[in-house]
């Protein structure tokens, strides 16, 4: 029998890859327990595991990050004395995506207030997972077979895009349904630039994973001192997750770049697929 701490370095290893790379963290960590013949009840793990993933955005991303928070600040500041701000450049810029990041997560904390009850016992579906990866996997084919788009950039990007892309992020609550893959997608068709698109996208999860944390915290610390796993097991998937996070964001950026994102449809083609098969065979 497996030890439990290779068990959560092996379930943090799939968090950390699978949250960014667009082949859906919650479907991939379901299997693996599957296949590893453990059972986490509920999602307080994932929810752990997917906090070290909020840890891997901040190491990437820190500068944009304080910049947003600092034109952000000074903004609501200037608002509050009465009057109007007037940014110029990198801080317009950056005051532009802070409020773009506000509408983002509007669609998202509602259908994940609402919907969540509703979908957490599917996590406990395999079938589920596999046709949500199928389903998955045709997102990405189809959205880098539309060649020739995306030209806005920030400055560009209107309200109705990040609604959009907002709905995209919240439908991503049905596991198998890849977070950065529906929204990345969403941003594309929304005629975003590819850097954009990504920056928005893991930029837009920062808010979303930490609601979702707070949101899960008293699940969390029941789950602890109930024994189901110990504080040196949560904090184990929590570093593994964000270490290899910051490796996954690094591929997917150059993936991005290349243009090359309907690999990783194929990949979930695959396995969506082998999953549907094998649970129906040998269930």
């Amino acid at each position: 029998m497996l030890s439990r701490p290779f068990v959560v370095i092996i379930l943090g290893l799939v968090q950390g890859v699978t949250e960014f790379l667009p082949i859906s963290s919650s479907g991939h960590l379901i299997l693996a327990q599957r296949l590893l013949g453990v059972s986490f009840p509920g999602v307080t793990f994932e929810v752990v595991v997917h906090f070290g993933s909020l840890l891997a955005i901040i190491l990437v991303f820190w500068r944009e990050i304080l910049q947003v928070l600092r034109a952000f600040s000074r903004g609501v500041a200037i608002l509050i004395k009465g009057k109007s701000p007037s940014f110029a450049g990198e801080q317009l810029a950056a005051w532009r995506f802070a409020w773009l990041i506000i509408l983002g997560c509007i669609p998202t904390s509602i259908m994940g207030v609402f919907l969540d009850p509703i979908f957490e016992h599917l996590f406990s579906s395999v079938n589920v997972v596999g046709i949500m990866l199928v389903l998955t996997g045709t997102i990405l084919w189809s959205i880098e077979q539309k060649r020739g788009m995306g030209g806005k950039g920030i400055r560009q990007m209107g309200p109705l895009d990040a609604l959009f892309i907002g709905f995209a992020q919240g439908c991503a609550i049905m596991p198998g349904l890849s977070r950065s893959g529906t929204t990345i997608a969403g941003a594309l068709y929304r005629g975003l630039d590819r850097n954009t698109a990504m920056r928005y996208s893991f930029l837009l999860a920062l808010p979303t994973i930490a609601g979702a944390s707070l949101f899960k915290l008293r699940e969390i610390v029941m789950a602890v001192a109930g024994a189901e796993l110990t504080l040196m097991d949560y904090g184990l998937g929590l570093v593994v997750a964000a270490a290899t996070g910051v490796v996954a964001i690094k591929i997917l950026f150059r993936v991005l770049k290349e243009g090359r994102l309907y690999l990783f449809g194929y990949y979930c083609w695959a396995v969506g697929f082998l999953v549907l098969g094998i649970n129906l065979f040998c269930p």
